[in-house]
């Protein structure tokens, strides 16, 4: 091998270890989306007991709390109690949990509910654009849906019951000024 093909292939190599260190140095809860601040996308999906369909127009002037799960999703078991927390406390007012089963199957989206005592509204995003419209890099991921159908917010990876509750508590606010 020639002096000139090792330094290319150190040069290489070094230059592949700059780009990785960089790219996991970054948050990714700072990775931004174009989505925030915009209409929320439309959709109508199959719900996940089968029964019926979920659709975002059912819950017009309702904050929606909307989270892409999948079954997995070790992340997704992490934040399973907060959203179960919320849910139970929100159930009935003007704040609705829906899960947007992500790159899953039915079978095992239903077992994991199942298994967990989900009982919020889920719904199968079978060919994953409904995800790609609301920019989802992977799941977990939770959208914050006003009751005017702006998307307020979005968290990336396991959600905590605090920030839930900030988000709805924020949009609760804004809806009460309106």
């Amino acid at each position: 091998m020639s002096r000139i093909a090792r330094y290319a292939a150190v040069a290489l190599i070094l230059g592949l270890a700059a780009v990785l260190t960089l790219a996991f140095a970054r948050d990714p809860h700072d990775i931004k989306t174009g989505t925030v601040g915009k209409p929320a996308p439309a959709f109508a999906l199959p719900s996940l007991t089968g029964s019926a369909t979920v659709s975002l127009d059912q819950y017009k002037g309702k904050i929606v709390v909307l989270n892409f799960w999948s079954s997995w999703c070790i992340p997704c078991k992490q934040e399973n109690p907060a959203l179960t927390d919320v849910w139970e406390r929100y159930r009935g007012t003007d704040v609705v949990l829906i899960g947007i089963v992500f790159q899953d199957s039915a079978d095992a989206a239903r077992e994991y509910t199942a298994r967990l005592g989900n009982t919020w509204a889920s719904a199968l995003d079978g060919d994953g654009r409904m995800a790609l419209s609301y920019g989802v890099f992977g799941p977990p991921e939770t959208y914050f849906i006003g009751a005017d159908g702006i998307i307020a917010g979005r968290h990336i990876g396991p959600i905590d019951e605090q920030t839930l509750m900030t988000g709805i508590e924020t949009l609760r606010a804004k809806s009460a000024t309106r």
